[in-house]
């Protein structure tokens, strides 16, 4: 080897021997369990108090929520009720539900407006519609898979149940409602007639295009019928038409900051990307797809933080082409504190805190107090085992506490 190659050796070296030196403890502890990955934590006047490959971009998982959390209170406000409205022709006995993309319209938001439907003289249904032109379909959200499990249903900008039906199966077969507020409907008893096996079952609705409104539809045909009203069969999908005038107008029974809440505690992608496209179609003012949902959510992070180099393909976290660096999660968590938000993320390991997994991907991102009375926000995004990121938390909150 040439005196040129030994000295190029000696530089390198001396430059790892220089960083290892400028590393903190706490840096130092994450380096011997990490091998790729990225940690940064910030006091609340932003100094810098733990940065290991803070500037590198990491799959975020669902710790992206925070974003879409922090964007959708942006656009709509923490009080605002996402609405869906029904609309009623008298003289054909038409019913329009115009779906306004509440993630949370549930049984009880439906056993509610078929309550204010009877309330206000509506007696016989001939023929049900669904507008769900709001959001427009397909919606194809990367990373969603194929899968039963509820985090894999569709969307639609009117759906009930969080798109999700849940069913009791007996010994023998039998399919029962599996909530005692959520009468069966066909859809719901075909779904639970081919899972086959005893129990009581969530059942995500896989179609958003078509299935999620018809089911929407099949629910308040039913509780409309049990209040009495008599509701033909016949329903269908398509705009709501001239001659039919709003006789109702739900508000979600969350504001947009407790649906960005239960949004979080859940991990509910179904939520998530409801969430950001309701936002978007405000902000746009029309019907709006994913890729309207993540122009919105680029644009709040670049104009309202300054942030750039990032990558955002939907709203929950599901898509492994989702690209943040821990810094950046910082900036998201300083945001959302500094505008009253920082109490919706939900309590892990006794600090408020959003999780996030994927295969081989493992994250935390949150608030800490420190001895001194400040706060911390913190991101580690790893990866690696499930636990590796708890690991990696408790280093860092000892190291704070201890040098604090």
């Amino acid at each position: 080897m040439g005196r040129t190659q030994f000295g190029s050796v000696s530089l390198i070296l001396a430059a790892v021997f220089v960083l290892a030196a400028s590393a903190s403890p706490i840096e130092r502890d994450i380096a011997q369990v990490v091998a790729v990955g990225g940690v940064h934590v910030e006091d609340d006047k932003g100094a810098v108090l733990v940065s290991w490959h803070s500037d590198d971009l990491r799959i975020p998982a669902s710790v992206l929520k925070l974003a879409t959390a922090a964007a959708a209170l942006h656009e709509l406000g923490p009080e605002t009720r996402i609405a869906t409205d029904f609309a009623y022709d008298p003289t054909s006995c038409r019913l329009c539900v115009i779906g306004g993309g509440d993630p949370f319209l549930v049984s009880e938001s439906l056993g509610r407006a078929a309550d204010s439907l009877v309330a206000r003289g509506v007696a016989e249904v001939a023929h049900m519609t669904a507008d769900a032109g709001l959001f427009v379909q397909p919606l194809r959200v990367d990373g969603r898979g194929a899968s039963s499990n509820p985090y894999d249903a569709g969307i639609s900008a009117f759906s009930a149940n969080f798109n999700t039906v849940v069913v009791s199966i007996d010994d023998a077969g039998g399919v029962g409602p599996g909530e005692w507020e959520t009468p069966l409907t066909p859809m719901a008893r075909e779904m639970g007639r081919r899972v086959g096996r005893p129990g009581v079952h969530r059942l995500p609705i896989r179609d958003g295009v078509t299935a999620a409104p018809l089911y929407g539809l099949e629910l308040l045909r039913e509780l409309l019928r049990e209040r009495g009203v008599t509701v033909v069969d016949s329903m269908a999908l398509a705009p709501c038409r001239g001659e039919s005038a709003l006789v109702y107008r739900h508000h979600s029974l969350q504001t947009v900051a407790g649906t960005a809440a239960a949004m979080m505690e859940y991990s509910n992608n179904v939520i998530a990307n409801m969430l950001l496209l309701s936002a978007a179609s405000r902000h746009f003012g029309r019907p709006v797809g994913m890729a309207d949902g993540t122009a919105l959510l680029r644009g709040f992070l670049a104009d309202e933080l300054g942030l750039s180099g990032f990558e955002v393909l939907e709203g929950s976290g599901l898509s492994r082409g989702n690209r943040m660096t821990p810094r950046q999660v910082v900036a998201v968590l300083r945001y959302l504190r500094s505008h009253g938000a920082g109490s919706l993320l939900p309590l892990h390991d006794g600090v408020r805190a959003k999780t996030g997994t994927l295969s081989g991907i493992t994250c935390l991102g949150g608030y800490l107090d420190l001895p001194d009375g400040r706060v911390a926000s913190f991101a580690i995004l790893l990866e690696g085992p499930l636990g590796l990121r708890d690991k990696v938390f408790g280093t860092v909150r000892r190291g704070l506490a201890s040098a604090g």
